[in-house]
Order: structure tokens, then C-alpha cells, then sequence
């Protein structure tokens, strides 16, 4: 088949939805498809991809949105495919796969950060307001109520759910299909032969425990909460040798504020961006991920394959696939700070961890990237008969 995808920057290093978008069409252009990419950037493009650059002009960021979605469109419609699949905000899509959810579920998670009630009436009236909020909007609407109707995958039960709710998708286009998660490359053989390099590498100390999150939004994924909970921690266990280290491009300088403010400075650590994520898994002993909101994390799917221990909250679709005290410990809310200080507590312990980890590894043994492979196939024949029936 030929096949296209529309995202708007194609560059792994920016998410999870970049990513995923790369590593498929690797798998694509290994199964014998075509496959077309549309994007408005590339930092790097999978070897036997035909790339599409689509200029994203205008005065003002919703104009280029705009502009962006259109172009993608035509550039597609061009191009003649049996299928075209939008992860990003684009017109002329037979498949959606919007890897950030829904937005108005989003927006809405969004208010919880907000703690006053009186700013959060402000938050949202400045959404409300904002002129690029409201243009990914419609955007988003405008795909869902596209005629011909579309094709709708979504990554959890959480997200589908919200597709229902706000875009009324009718359970006969809707498709639900887990993130899938490289289980070969990333594994517990291939973390234990990297850790004592990777120990070194992040400055950890023998039986020092590792506590690692991997993001970029710093806020949504709940690092501030995260700092909270180590404030706890480290009051209630100042001797104990543990540490949280932080892999992401965002602004380290106010959580290690807050830290200095709450008196655990010396208990974070951030690693910045990395080109190759392995090595800060192998140097983990487990992984905290207390997100406001995340479809279905492929990070936290990465650490259950390395065999690490989980901790995130019921905001995550991947929250889903696993148990709460078997492979993972939930929090129903990022903002239970003192309950992720009590998960941390008892991660802290290696004879806890350990049956965990093996729960952690069988649990992503069942979600490998060839399942979501196969799902999404299934899916993108579907859309293509559809097309090209009269």
C-alpha cells in the first residue's frame, strides 16, 4: 500500500507521537509499503520514506496552524495514497491518530493544575480567549466531523472515552489500539549490561536507589508533585540513599527551587535531553511518572520492558495495561503527594522491587511493537477499502 502520515515536525527527540511515527514507517518500508511523510520539519526521515515538506507561512501561530493543516491536505490529496493517517492537526485523513488525545480533554485535565478555584475561573476564560487554543480546537473538530468520516484509533480506554464524549465517534470507526514498545531493545539483558556505566554516568552511588522520569513537559507530567513527595520522603527517611533523576528538555530551575524551599535539593537530579534514553533505564531502579494527563505513556511502556517498577496515576492510559501492586502502584491523583511519597517508600525496598520488575517485563511482553503493528494494519486496510469503494 501506499501509505502517508501527517504530523507536524517528524523528529523523535520532540515526544512519544514522534516516535512512534518514525519507528512505523521504519516498519512499513520493511513490510514492502510506501510510505509518505508530511510534516512542516525533519530532523531525520526513515530511510526509504518519500518526505513532504509543508511550509507553515503566516503573521500569527494559529494562521500557520491553519495553513499547515490545509497544506498537509493538499500535499496528501496529491499525492494519490490508499491511505493517509493524521497524528498531528491536518485536513484529508482516513485514519485519525491523534497521539495527544483530545484536546478538550486536555484542556479540561489542564485545569486541575490550577489549584485556586478563582484562578482556574481565569485559566479558562483565557483559553477561552486565546486565539491558538481555540484554532486547534476547531482543527481537532473539523477532523472528527470530516465527510467522508474518518477512521478513529484510539491509544486507551481513557482516550476513547473521550472521543465519545466530545466528538460523539460512533463505536463502528472506533478502534482501540495500545502503544506498542520495542521489547527486544529495550529489556533487562540490555539494561544490566549498561548499568554499571550508566550508574557512573548519572553520578549514583552503590545501593543508592534511582527514582527516573523521562519528560519534557515538566508540569504536566508532575514533576512539581514529584518534589513534594520527595520533601516527604526525605523527611521521613533523611539516611536512606535514594535519589530522583530526570531525563527532558524542560526548565530544571524551578523545581530545584522548590526543592532547595522544601529542603531536598540534593535528592534531584536532571540529566537534560538525551539522544539514547537506555542507559538512564538501566541506571533506574524504578519509574515515577505522576502525569496529569498522558493518552498512553510509551515511556512508562520502555520502563515495564526494561523491567523497572512503575509508578503514575489513573490519568494515564497506560495505566490500563498494568495492576496496581503487581507491576505498578496508581494514584488515583498527581496531587496525592503523601500516597507517591508511600509508593516511593516502598520501591525503596529491593526484595519489593524485584517480583515487580518480573511482573513489569511480562506485562510488555504482551504489547510489542509487532501487535500494534498488526492492529493498526487491520485499521489502515479498513480506511483503504472504504476509499475505495463507490
Amino acid at each position: 500500500m501506499k501509505i502517508g502520515f501527517q504530523i507536524e515536525h517528524l523528529d523523535p527527540a520532540r515526544g512519544g507521537a514522534e516516535t512512534y511515527v518514525y519507528h512505523f514507517a521504519e516498519e512499513l518500508v520493511a513490510a514492502g509499503h510506501q510510505v509518505h511523510l508530511f510534516a512542516a520539519g525533519f530532523a531525520q526521515s526513515p530511510p526509504g520514506t518519500v518526505t513532504h515538506r509543508v511550509l507553515r507561512c503566516g503573521l500569527s501561530r494559529p494562521e500557520r496552524d491553519w495553513r499547515f493543516a490545509r497544506g498537509a491536505g493538499r500535499a496528501a490529496c496529491r499525492a494519490k495514497l490508499d491511505v493517509v493517517v493524521a497524528v498531528g492537526r491536518t485536513f484529508g485523513a482516513d485514519v485519525l491518530q491523534p497521539h495527544g488525545g483530545v484536546l478538550a480533554a486536555g484542556r479540561r485535565q489542564n485545569l486541575f493544575l490550577v489549584r485556586s478555584q478563582a484562578a482556574r475561573t481565569l485559566k479558562r476564560a483565557s483559553d477561552f480567549l486565546s486565539p491558538r487554543v481555540r484554532m486547534h480546537l476547531w482543527l481537532q473538530r473539523r477532523q472528527f466531523a470530516a465527510d467522508p468520516p474518518p477512521e478513529v484509533v484510539a491509544i486507551s480506554r481513557m482516550v476513547r472515552r473521550d472521543m465519545q464524549e466530545f466528538h460523539a465517534v460512533p463505536d463502528e470507526r472506533l478502534h482501540l489500539v495500545y502503544n506498542g514498545v520495542d521489547v527486544a531493545h529495550y529489556s533487562p539483558t540490555a539494561c544490566e549490561c549498561l548499568r554499571p556505566d550508566a550508574r557512573r554516568r548519572f553520578a549514583l552511588a552503590d545501593g543508592q536507589t534511582c527514582f527516573l522520569l523521562v519528560a519534557h513537559n515538566f508540569r504536566l507530567k508532575g514533576l512539581g508533585e514529584l518534589v513534594e513527595a520527595a520533601a516527604l520522603l526525605h523527611a521521613r527517611r533523611p539516611a536512606e540513599p535514594w535519589r530522583i533523576l530526570v531525563v527532558g528538555k524542560g526548565n530544571a530551575q524551578p523545581y530545584l527551587h522548590l526543592a532547595a524551599q522544601l529542603g531536598c535539593f540534593e535528592r534531584l537530579a536532571f540529566a537534560g535531553a538525551l539522544a539514547d534514553i537506555l542507559p538512564a533505564y538501566a541506571a533506574a531502579d524504578a519509574y515515577v511518572h505522576p502525569t496529569w494527563y498522558d493518552p498512553c505513556s510509551l515511556v512508562v511502556l520502555e520502563a515495564l520492558a526494561c523491567g523497572l517498577p512503575v509508578v503514575t496515576t489513573q490519568f494515564n492510559g497506560a495505566s490500563e495495561l498494568v495492576q496496581d501492586g503487581r507491576e505498578a502502584l496508581l494514584l488515583d491523583l498527581p496531587r496525592q503527594t503523601e500516597r507517591l511519597a508511600d509508593a516511593m517508600d516502598r520501591l525503596l525496598d529491593p526484595a519489593r522491587r524485584a517480583p515487580m520488575g518480573l511482573a513489569a517485563r511480562r506485562t510488555a511482553e504482551q504489547y510489542p511493537v509487532e501487535r500494534n503493528f498488526r492492529e493498526m494494519m487491520t485499521v489502515l486496510a479498513r480506511a483503504a477499502e472504504r476509499k475505495e469503494a463507490p
